[in-house]
């Protein structure tokens, strides 16, 4: 009994008509590439090309909800789908959301219960060649390609079949600020390159060295700020005297008064000696640093000198002061210097300083070394959180 055969495999025949009548919902199943070769019907054909990516949401930083959130849900993961010219045709792409599900104890009892799943979905936007990512300004003036209902489901797929050209899929929840995990699964019929839109860890505008170099051309005013600054000042300072010395002029420079843990922050970016103190010649190059970034943080501020902007906008703001930064290493500053979504002007400050002095322990570790153990992204995570 226990080897008995069974000679019908499940494979059987109907009309149409009757299929109509007694069905109401078809699923296609896709062969993942893993077991195209297991399918001798199919090792004559080219199999798909199919990259996963395990991803999650995280409040204030990446999730950002349906297209209907314009000011936010260009934050959201993007995954870059470029089909050649060369393909030929159009392209069968298959896209599918799946959100994972965690069981969390019950307050006040031994049982487990599971976590409600989100409304998930994604947007897929058709963009030009040479963009490289979504921006908010972009999805308020274009609508997507197509966006897929948001189910409160395990996995959400769509089948598209897409002429040649460069896609940008985005992964959501229906509403921001939920947090949760994700696989996102594409699959493609033809040759096509994707990859996750990412950005390098540059200061790409150095502040300091532009100001060092007006000072060679323009150097009476700076020598007569710093001439007054000694008279009532010794020629190095500490933290707490460069707190005052910012405290009589902070409107100038800050949007709110300056803290001595931001002091003692700033006097870390000349403070080569480590000696707790910087040369007075050092403070007009440190207030033009705030003042450049002060002007850069009003383009987003909440309301007028609320010193207060959204997490959201972080990577914008280090944008505007001259900085690009890994999606890694967004989501790290996210967490250390917001606070419920809210990024005040002081940790955007101190977020800065962190970055600078990343990249300038990086760069004097990689002169002395032939070969450096760390990555420069390594180096900021680790500076970040010292």
């Amino acid at each position: 009994m226990l080897a008995g055969r069974c000679k019908d495999k499940g494979e059987f025949w109907m009309s149409f008509d009757d299929f109509s009548r007694h069905f109401t919902q078809l699923d296609l199943v896709h062969i993942g590439p893993d077991d195209w070769m297991l399918e001798g019907a199919l090792r004559s054909k080219q199999p798909w090309r199919a990259v996963l990516a395990r991803r999650r949401w995280r409040a204030g930083y990446n999730a950002g909800g349906g297209p209907q959130y314009t000011d936010t849900t260009a934050m959201n993961p993007q995954f870059h789908v470029q089909i050649p010219r060369s393909a030929g045709g159009k392209c069968h792409v298959v896209v599918s959301v799946t959100q994972f599900y965690e069981t969390a104890p019950v307050e006040g009892s031994k049982g487990r219960r599971l976590r409600p799943l989100h409304a998930i979905g994604f947007a897929v936007y058709e963009v030009p060649p040479s963009l490289p990512r979504l921006s908010t300004h972009i999805v308020q003036e274009q609508k997507p390609l197509d966006v897929t209902n948001h189910s409160v489901a395990r996995e959400v797929v769509t089948f598209f079949t897409l002429p040649p050209g460069d896609y940008i899929v985005v992964p959501q929840t229906n509403i921001p600020n939920l947090d949760g995990k994700f696989l996102l699964r594409i699959f493609t019929d033809e040759h096509s390159n994707i990859w996750e839109v990412n950005d390098d860890n540059m200061i790409i505008r150095n502040i300091a060295m532009e100001f060092m170099e007006e000072q060679h051309s323009v150097a009476s005013d700076g020598k007569s700020s710093i001439t007054k600054l000694l008279t009532r000042y010794p020629r190095e300072i500490d933290a707490s005297q460069f707190q005052k010395i910012l405290k009589a002029h902070w409107k100038q420079y800050l949007l709110e008064k300056p803290s001595l843990e931001l002091c003692m922050s700033l006097i870390m970016l000349r403070d080569y000696n480590i000696s707790g103190r910087i040369n007075v010649s050092d403070i007009p190059l440190l207030l033009h640093m705030l003042q450049f970034w002060r002007l850069a943080f009003q383009k987003f501020e909440r309301s007028h000198n609320s010193a207060k902007t959204s997490s959201y906008n972080l990577r914008s703001l280090l944008w505007e002061a001259g900085c690009t930064v890994s999606n890694k290493v967004l989501e790290c500053l996210v967490l250390r210097f917001a606070k419920n979504r809210v990024l005040t002007s002081e940790n955007y400050v101190m977020s800065l300083v962190r970055l600078y002095l990343a990249h300038e322990r990086y760069h004097n570790l990689d002169t002395k070394m032939k070969s450096n153990p760390l990555s420069l992204e390594e180096m900021i995570l680790m500076t970040i959180y010292s």
